[in-house]
């Protein structure tokens, strides 16, 4: 039975993420780009011009960023600095404007299984849940910011050039919940150019 149940993560891990690599364009730090293939895993662009070729591995050195296409819509990733000394990570592009903002996904496995009377395991499920942080960085600003962390503190504080904004915060309809309303509401109203 030992031996059952890594056998069982292996197969279940391997089928599900051994899918082709995406259709998609990597951008440079030079900002030139290449279409083909890629997919991103460990903080890395895995990209290769045609399906059946073998990937090469790109980090933030190099790449700016990828974007994915296809099914009639397309996903930006950016690495992104949030700190002095942290390292560039690669991010999802939810918005771009005056403020851009990034998400970080996580996404977590779980099981659960019901023990019978003789110690095997019955009903074994798999459970997935997603955790998203959000980040925002001005165009003048080196680093991004979690905006997602002390929320209502670390907003007001950066939105503080926008009142709209602080009195929606305060009045409790911008909260960490719909963070991405709140920066698509400040490129809209609250831009410099638009005031």
């Amino acid at each position: 039975m030992k031996l059952i149940m890594p056998l069982f993560f292996f197969l279940f891990f391997n089928i599900t993420f051994s899918q082709d690599y995406r259709e998609a364009t990597i951008i440079f730090n030079d900002n030139t780009s290449i279409k083909g293939f890629a997919e991103i895993k460990n903080n890395e662009i895995y990209f290769k011009l045609e399906q059946e070729d073998k990937p090469d591995k790109w980090s933030y050195d190099i790449a700016k960023g990828i974007i994915f296409s296809g099914y009639g819509f397309s996903e930006k990733f950016e690495y992104l600095k949030y700190g002095k000394h942290s390292k560039p990570k690669i991010f999802e592009v939810i918005e771009e404007g005056n403020i851009n903002l990034y998400r970080e996904s996580r996404m977590y496995y779980t099981s659960k299984s019901n023990i019978t009377a003789e110690k095997l395991p019955t009903n074994f499920s798999i459970y997935e849940f997603t955790t998203e942080t959000f980040y925002v960085k001005k165009k003048s600003e080196e680093f991004a910011t979690d905006i997602s962390f002390s929320f209502k503190t670390t907003s007001k504080k950066y939105f503080s050039d926008c009142e709209k904004i602080i009195k929606q915060i305060n009045n409790g309809k911008f909260t960490r919940k719909n963070i991405p309303d709140m920066v698509f509401y400040y490129n809209e109203y609250c831009d410099e150019n638009n005031e």
